[in-house]
C-alpha cells in the first residue's frame, strides 16, 4: 500500500474544508494522514510559532498544506487540483476546455468570499484601537457582491457537485457559521440550493468548528 500523504488541517478553516471534500467526494480519505493544527487567536495580526514539521512543510505558515511522496503543496487551490488530477481523473474540475473555464470563473467568485471571509475574520480578532471596522465593513460587502454574483449562476450548476461547486458550498457555510444569514437575504436560489448540498455526506463530515488553541 502507498505511503499515506500528511494534511495539516483544522476544522475552522474553509480552505481546509474545500480539500477535505474533495477528498471525501472522490473517496480517498484513506491515503491521508490528518495532522491536526492549534492556532492561537494571535494568528490574525502576528507572527505565531508552530512545530517545526509544519513550518518545513508550509514556509508561509498556512493550512492546508499536504506533504505527498512526490510534492509539497501549500495552498488549497494546488491541493486540489493535485488530488483530482491524481486520483479524480479531473472529475471534480475538467482539464481544459471551456467546461473548465466556466468552473474557474465561479470558483473564483466563491474564493474571493473566502479571502474576505479570512481577512475580516482577522481583523475582528485584532484588539484595541487598531482595529479598523471600515474594513471589516470592507470586507462583509465584498462577500455579499460575490454572493450576488454567485446567485446568478445557480440554475447552471445542476447536478453536478464540482470544484466550483464544492467552494461555493464552503463558501456559504463559512458565513452562516462565523457571522450569520446575511447572505441569505438576497439569494433565494442559492440558498434552496445549498440546504440541498448541505445534506451531502461530505459536508456534513467536515462542517466547521473552532480550532483547538494552544
Amino acid at each position: 500500500m502507498a505511503e499515506r500523504m500528511r494534511l495539516y488541517v483544522t476544522p475552522a478553516s474553509p480552505w481546509v474544508r474545500r480539500v477535505r471534500i474533495c477528498i471525501d467526494e472522490l473517496g480517498i480519505g484513506d491515503r491521508f494522514e490528518y495532522v491536526q493544527t492549534k492556532w492561537p487567536h494571535a494568528w490574525g495580526t502576528r507572527t505565531v510559532e508552530m512545530p517545526a514539521d509544519f513550518v518545513q512543510a508550509t514556509p508561509v505558515v498556512r493550512i492546508p498544506a499536504l506533504v505527498a511522496d512526490d510534492v509539497t503543496l501549500t495552498d488549497s487551490h494546488s491541493i486540489c487540483d493535485y488530488i483530482d488530477d491524481r486520483f479524480g481523473d479531473h472529475r471534480l474540475l475538467a482539464a481544459d476546455g471551456p467546461e473548465r473555464w466556466r468552473a474557474l470563473e465561479t470558483n473564483a467568485l466563491a474564493c474571493a468570499i473566502i479571502e474576505a471571509q479570512i481577512m475580516r475574520r482577522a481583523e475582528l480578532l485584532r484588539t484595541g484601537p487598531d482595529r479598523s471596522d471600515d474594513f471589516i465593513a470592507k470586507m462583509r460587502d465584498r462577500g455579499l457582491r460575490c454572493f450576488a454574483a454567485l446567485e446568478k449562476k445557480v440554475s447552471s450548476f445542476g447536478d453536478i457537485f464540482g470544484l466550483a461547486q464544492i467552494t461555493t458550498a464552503v463558501a456559504c457555510g463559512y458565513d452562516e457559521w462565523r457571522y450569520g444569514p446575511d447572505w441569505r437575504e438576497a439569494t433565494p436560489k442559492l440558498v434552496a440550493w445549498y440546504d440541498t448540498v448541505a445534506q451531502r455526506p461530505s459536508m456534513k463530515a467536515t462542517e466547521p468548528a473552532e480550532t483547538p488553541q494552544r
